[in-house]
C-alpha cells in the first residue's frame, strides 16, 4: 500500500491511496497507537518503483506517464525521513526463521490456482509475496493471533493469504506434505498461525471500520500534513 499512499497514479483505483492515507495519516499524526512493519525488500521496492515513475517513460507499464524530478525528489525524501529510526515504518529485516517459515505458505502458492483479481490467468504470486506471508506468520506469533495484519493492494498476495486461513482439506494437507513442514517449522499449519489481511483496492469500509475500531480513523488536530498529501481529498467513510 505504501506506493500508491505516495504516488495515487500507481494504482487504477484511487481508493487504494484515499484509504491508505487515511490510514498512515492517522498514525504518522500519533493519534493512533498502530505500528507500521515494512520488510527491507519491500523497502527497496519502494525507491525501485519511484525511479520507474521517474525514468521510465518508455515502460509500458507507466501509463498514467512519468512524475517530474522535483516530485521524485520529493517522493524520495519523504520516504527516507518515514523510515529512519522508525518514525513512521519499522525495517523489518529478513531472518533465517522467515525463510524456514515460508514453507507453510509456498506448497499454498503453488498447490493451489491463485488468479490476480478477476483475470482468469493463473500464476502463482511468488517467493517474495511468500515471504511476506512468513514474516506476517513470525508476527502473529509474537504479537498474537488477530493482532497481525497484512495491508496490501496485491489481489494475489491477498487471496495467498485468506487460502493459507482457509479450511484446506487433509487430502490437500497430505498432499502439500504439510506435517513436515509444521515440523520444520515449528508452527503449525492453522488459521491463527497467519496474519489477517486487507486488500485496500476491494476492502469495504465495514471490515476497515472492524479491523480498526473507526472508518475512517482519526486524525490528530492541527496535524501538518505532508507535501505530497496537500490538496488530497478526504477518505470516504
Amino acid at each position: 500500500m505504501i506506493v500508491p499512499y505516495f504516488l495515487p497514479k500507481a494504482h487504477k483505483n484511487s481508493e487504494v491511496h484515499a484509504r491508505a492515507a487515511a490510514l498512515i495519516e492517522s498514525v504518522r499524526s500519533g493519534i493512533t497507537n498502530h505500528f507500521f512493519y515494512i520488510p527491507n525488500f519491500c523497502i527497496a521496492e519502494v525507491f525501485s518503483t519511484f525511479a520507474k515513475y521517474a525514468y521510465g517513460d518508455w515502460n509500458k507499464q507507466i501509463k498514467s506517464g512519468t512524475i517530474h524530478g522535483k516530485v521524485h525528489n520529493s517522493l524520495r525524501k519523504q520516504f527516507q525521513s518515514d523510515i529512519h529510526n522508525a518514525a513512521l515504518f519499522y525495517h523489518y529485516e529478513l531472518a533465517r526463521y522467515h525463510v524456514l517459515a515460508i514453507n507453510l505458505v509456498a506448497p499454498v502458492d503453488h498447490y493451489f490456482k491463485l488468479t490476480r483479481g478477476t483475470s482468469k490467468i493463473v500464476a502463482p504470486a511468488g517467493a517474495f509475496d511468500q515471504l511476506i506471508v512468513a514474516m506476517g506468520i513470525h508476527l502473529t506469533k509474537i504479537h498474537g493471533s488477530g493482532n497481525v495484519v497484512v495491508i496490501t493492494a496485491d489481489n494475489r498476495l491477498a487471496k495467498l493469504i485468506k487460502k493459507c486461513r482457509s479450511n484446506i482439506s487433509d487430502s490437500a494437507r497430505r498432499a502439500m506434505q504439510l506435517e513436515k513442514a509444521e515440523k520444520l517449522v515449528g508452527i503449525p499449519f492453522q488459521a491463527d498461525s497467519f496474519p489477517l489481511v486487507l486488500n485496500l483496492d476491494t476492502v469495504k469500509g465495514k471490515t476497515l471500520s472492524n479491523v480498526f475500531g473507526q472508518w475512517p480513523p482519526p486524525v490528530a488536530e492541527r496535524y501538518k500534513r505532508p507535501y505530497h498529501l496537500k490538496g488530497a481529498k478526504a477518505v470516504k467513510s
